[in-house]
C-alpha cells in the first residue's frame, strides 16, 4: 500500500486558486500543473459563483479511498455493537484451515 499523505487534498488559498471558469479555460493546462504539483484544488467559479473544483486525479483517489476506509470501519463497529462480530479464535482456526488447504492443493500440483 503507498504511503499516504496527511491529508490527501489540501485546502484552496482563495488569494491563489479561485479562479473565473474563463480563465481556468483559457489556461487549463497551467492549472493543471499548479494542481498537480501543489495537491492544492483549484475553485472554479461561474458568474461570480462557486461552480467547481479542479483536483489532481491521485489526490482524489486518496481522498476516495479513505472515506471508502471511514465507511466500512463504521460498518464494522456497528455490527460488532449488534454482536455480529467473529471471534478472534475462529478467524484464527478458519484462517488456518484455508491456508493448510491451499499448500496442500498447490503440493498436489507439484507432485
Amino acid at each position: 500500500m503507498p504511503a499516504v499523505r496527511e491529508m490527501p487534498i489540501r485546502r484552496c488559498r482563495p488569494s491563489e486558486d479561485v479562479v473565473p471558469f474563463s480563465e481556468c479555460r483559457n489556461n487549463l493546462s497551467m492549472y493543471i500543473t499548479r494542481v498537480r504539483e501543489t495537491h492544492r484544488p483549484v475553485l472554479i467559479t461561474q458568474n461570480g459563483r462557486a461552480a467547481s473544483y479542479l483536483v489532481d486525479a491521485k489526490s482524489l483517489d486518496e481522498l476516495l479511498d479513505r472515506i471508502e476506509l471511514s465507511r466500512d470501519i463504521e460498518i464494522s463497529r456497528r455490527e460488532f455493537a449488534e454482536g455480529k462480530g467473529i471471534p478472534q479464535e475462529r478467524v484464527d482456526r478458519e484462517s488456518l484451515e484455508f491456508l493448510n488447504k491451499l499448500f496442500a492443493t498447490r503440493a498436489e500440483r507439484m507432485i
